[in-house]
């Protein structure tokens, strides 16, 4: 692998990398759009596939990780980076007058520049603002969720998002608090949480309350669910979409909507005949999901939960 695409050009580890460009089949003089850039490992290594007349278009809220991203690349004149969430795809296209791609790639996770990040807030191990939205100029952050929404609303984010079982308790508590005084940084909602959950589950609730928050304050699973309605529509016939997920959320949302497009009948199953004229629009390559190596995992313990889906337009 690093043969093919030099150190240089990484400024981070991607996850599966190779699996994810063998998935993606790059052709040298197709078009590739990164709906998820980051720091730009994957973009890297599927620039230096093409050649002058190849395209690629590499989308994040993440501004900072943009310049970053940027850096690492390099100004080449066929690679467009651009500020903006994946689910406006349609318009970037057409402004770029771009109007099908040869390939899409999604890697959902979170970035260890934003992870490691105080000021960011996305994780409990350091003390910062509740802040959690991809770009700095999000409209709602987590301070405003936890300090305005009701009880009930909160319990709804957590128990839907973040799959805690204490998810009512959690909330109550935090309501509870917040008449008090306001919960502004991570340490003190830490500190609220603690007072409920067991000490031995605090890791995980806390992991699963905090994912909750950064899923409701940049509507990620709403992003990714319109994008997977129609990235058909532009993909060229041949052409390879492939995502990568971190929790079972996001999984099962990509697992069902390829599941839906690779079908040939959508009608009722006692219905004898078919009815609804649906066609397949998918095939679907990846009959399971595909999943790091115990040398990934030993290299990027990150990368442990991750699980990569794939599908080719028919």
């Amino acid at each position: 692998m690093a043969s093919k695409w030099p150190s240089n050009k990484l400024t981070h580890i991607p996850v599966l990398l190779k699996e994810t460009v063998d998935y993606l089949n790059i052709k040298r003089d197709g078009i590739y759009l990164d709906g998820t850039v980051g720091l730009g490992g994957h973009a890297a290594a599927i620039l230096s596939l093409l050649s002058e007349n190849g395209t690629l278009v590499g989308i994040d809220l993440d501004e900072e990780a943009l310049t970053r991203c940027k850096e690492s690349i390099g100004a080449a004149s066929n690679c467009h980076l651009i500020s903006d969430t994946f689910s406006n795809i349609p318009s970037i296209l057409e402004t770029l007058n771009l109007s099908q791609i040869d390939g899409l790639l999604l890697d959902l996770g979170i970035s260890s520049l934003q992870l490691d990040s105080p000021k960011r807030g996305f994780s409990y191990r350091f003390n910062g603002p509740l802040h959690m939205g991809f770009s700095m100029t999000s409209s709602i952050t987590a301070n405003e969720i936890i300090n305005t929404w009701s009880e009930s609303e909160l319990r709804k984010i957590i128990k839907k998002y973040g799959e805690d079982r204490m998810a009512g308790s959690v909330a109550k508590t935090i309501v509870q608090q917040r008449s008090k005084s306001a919960i502004d940084t991570t340490t003190q909602l830490r500190k609220v949480i603690s007072t409920v959950v067991p000490p031995r589950y605090l890791n995980k609730s806390l992991s699963r309350i905090f994912q909750a928050l950064r899923i409701s304050v940049n509507s990620e699973l709403d992003a990714l669910t319109e994008v997977l309605k129609n990235f058909m529509n532009y993909l060229k016939p041949g052409g390879r979409m492939v995502t990568i997920s971190y929790h079972s959320l996001e999984d099962r949302i990509v697992k069902q909507a390829f599941r839906g497009h690779a079908k040939e009948c959508i009608c009722p199953p006692k219905l004898p005949i078919c009815q609804c004229d649906h066609k397949a629009t998918v095939k679907i390559l990846t009959s399971h999901p595909i999943i790091p190596s115990e040398d990934e995992i030993n290299t990027n313990s990150r990368s442990r939960s991750a699980k990569l889906r794939a599908v080719e337009r028919l």
